[in-house]
């Protein structure tokens, strides 16, 4: 009886530590964010926000007609929740467009972001896909 359990044991053991070690030398993946500015104007103070996460991302300034792309690193902090892209129009409002509704820290996500349009107040037409 003792020699079963001990058997089962580190059969369970054996199991972990495979896990484990598979989980090393698999290639890391990674998510990506791009967001494409269609304007003819700057965009500036685009902010990625993680919920559950004190720790927000500035985005730098995108010229008219350019591509930011950049690897998205979840926060240390954050395990899983929604991310959001965030700005303040000329007239001091803040705007939020969920990114992705729900993501946890192991998921693999390419994030597109179209800006299409900016009106005069600072209002961005955004649309959003996700795969």
């Amino acid at each position: 009886m003792l020699r079963n359990k001990l058997t089962y044991i580190l059969l369970a053991l054996a199991a972990v530590v495979t896990i484990y070690i598979a989980g090393i030398f698999l290639p890391p993946s990674d998510s990506i964010l791009s967001i494409q500015n269609n304007t003819d104007v700057t965009i500036s103070g685009l902010k990625i926000i993680y919920s559950n996460s004190l720790n927000d991302t500035k985005v730098p300034e995108i010229l008219p007609k350019q591509l930011y792309k950049a690897k998205l690193i979840l926060p240390e902090n954050f395990f899983e929740g929604s991310i959001k892209i965030s700005y303040t129009d000329k007239q001091g409002a803040n705007h939020e467009e969920y990114l992705s509704p729900y993501i946890e820290k192991s998921y693999t996500v390419k994030i597109n972001v179209n800006i299409d349009s900016v009106d005069n107040n600072g209002v961005l037409s955004i649309n959003i896909n996700n795969s």
